[in-house]
């Protein structure tokens, strides 16, 4: 039988952290007042009021010290001592405090400079011990009280450094908690932006780590029967082509063989007509099939890519534009400059892309204007392209044709009545263009008349 986790919430497990960082911060504060109060009995720090109390125990020893009165001082305190008219004799006192002192014993003021405290002792050889002292902490080793801050700013010194230290390394943990729940969760979405949905939720302690899981499960599932719907779909799609285009294939061979047997023949010269329409439909027919069948089957012939030269790559352009629309007898112009870099590709392919482009400007534009080739080469988003147009002087795009042109079997005619049309032309060029690493862009021209279409390909520099 399986346990059941117990969910917990992000408010709850923030607010343990923030218990637990609170019950820390007491706890480290009062380990630092016990660790002073340690000190303190084991003698290595000195009470606040040590001078104070040492001085009133060695009042009689500073009074008849003569010479040797120094080793009578406490430690911490400063002293110096004075004449009867307040001439300075010996001491410690610095420079600037001297006369300070002095001025203090004639006033009977006890209250020195920063917080401290002035003791008046008259000596035996009528002269006067002026004794400066702190009521502050410090420490029984001298060289500590030279290295480190009083222990009374030591202790606040510490007990920030602690809270720091704890809040950094608690807030640290909270993060690496939450963020190894949310680790799966970016597995998940990288697995459906793969189509990877072969995979299980798991169970998380977090109840909203959980709800966000079951989403991404609904979500896996929904996406997971979509995309076999839509598998399904193109596979039948397929199947349903592939059968049309055989179906299609054997009736073709018929007519085509009876055709050429009626050719054969001594016919009248409209009969002759006929059959020379015949053939050349059945043509078009059995090109509109390989154009089906490259839809079909992607066309994947185990052609090896070449590295072209940009130069020779335009001029062969050239030719292909130049041979096209000499066939239709329509006039072609060029408007090109040396280009250099090159291309690698499967030059069959690309080709074919650039015959099926021209071939269709040489149909939808004015035969008196004809159309107008240029091939540069162009910086797109620090990527360097070999660039081939077609610009024609036809009727342009629709609002239709600019979302569908390169849709496979889209003619632009609506009604079907172009027979002349498979819808495969710029479809095909599209995905020759893409699989050799660039693309097809096509628009209306800005003077109103005619269409551009551009085939960029990836190139690069000739080191």
């Amino acid at each position: 039988m399986e346990v059941k986790r117990k969910e917990k919430t992000l408010a709850g497990l923030f607010l343990k952290y923030v218990a637990f960082f609170c019950v820390s911060t007491i706890l480290l504060a009062a380990v630092v007042l016990l660790l002073m109060i340690c000190l303190s009995a084991a003698g290595l720090l000195l009470p606040a009021n040590y001078a104070e109390v040492k001085l009133s125990e060695n009042m009689v020893q500073i009074r008849g010290a003569g010479d040797s009165l120094e080793e009578w001082i406490p430690q911490g305190c400063t002293y110096s001592v004075y004449n009867a008219d307040g001439a300075w004799l010996r001491g410690n006192f610095p420079a600037q405090e001297q006369k300070s002192a002095w001025e203090h014993y004639e006033k009977n003021t006890m209250y020195a400079e920063y917080k401290g405290y002035y003791r008046f002792i008259p000596m035996d050889d009528g002269n006067v011990c002026i004794v400066k002292y702190y009521l502050i902490m410090r420490f029984s080793n001298e060289k500590l009280n030279e290295l480190l801050p009083a222990p009374e700013l030591l202790m606040p010194i510490l007990d920030i450094i602690l809270f720091i230290l704890n809040a950094v390394l608690l807030s640290r943990r909270f993060a690496g908690k939450v963020k190894a729940q949310l680790r799966e969760l970016s597995v998940i979405t990288e697995k459906i932006s793969q189509n990877d949905l072969e995979f299980e939720t798991k169970i998380s302690d977090l109840k909203e780590i959980n709800e966000i899981m079951a989403s991404l499960g609904r979500m896996k599932d929904t996406l997971k029967n979509s995309l076999t719907a839509q598998w399904d779909m193109e596979k039948q799609k397929q199947e349903q082509l592939s059968a049309l285009a055989h179906d299609i294939k054997t009736p073709l061979t018929i007519i085509r063989g009876n055709t050429e047997l009626l050719k054969e023949r001594e016919q009248a010269e409209e009969e002759s007509e006929c059959v020379e329409y015949i053939l050349e439909n059945v043509d078009e027919i059995e090109k509109y099939l390989e154009n089906m069948r490259q839809v079909i089957y992607g066309d994947r012939q185990k052609t090896d890519k070449v590295v072209l030269h940009c130069e020779s790559l335009k001029e062969t352009f050239r030719e292909t534009a130049k041979q096209l629309s000499a066939a239709e007898k329509i006039p072609v112009s060029f408007g090109v400059r040396p280009i250099d870099g090159r291309i690698c590709c499967k030059e069959e392919e690309i080709l074919r892309a650039w015959s099926n482009i021209v071939s269709n400007a040489v149909e939808y534009t004015n035969r008196q204007r004809g159309i107008m080739i240029s091939i540069r080469t162009e910086y797109k988003e620090s990527r360097l392209y070999f660039v081939a147009a077609v610009r024609d002087w036809g009727a342009g795009f629709s609002a239709r044709d600019l979302q569908y042109a390169d849709k496979e079997f889209y003619s632009g005619d609506a009604s079907r009545h172009d027979r002349r049309h498979s819808g495969l032309g710029l479809a095909i060029a599209k995905r020759f263009a893409e699989d050799q690493g660039g693309f097809l862009e096509y628009k209306n021209c800005s003077d109103g008349t005619g269409a551009v279409v551009e085939l960029w390909l990836k190139a690069e520099n000739l080191q």
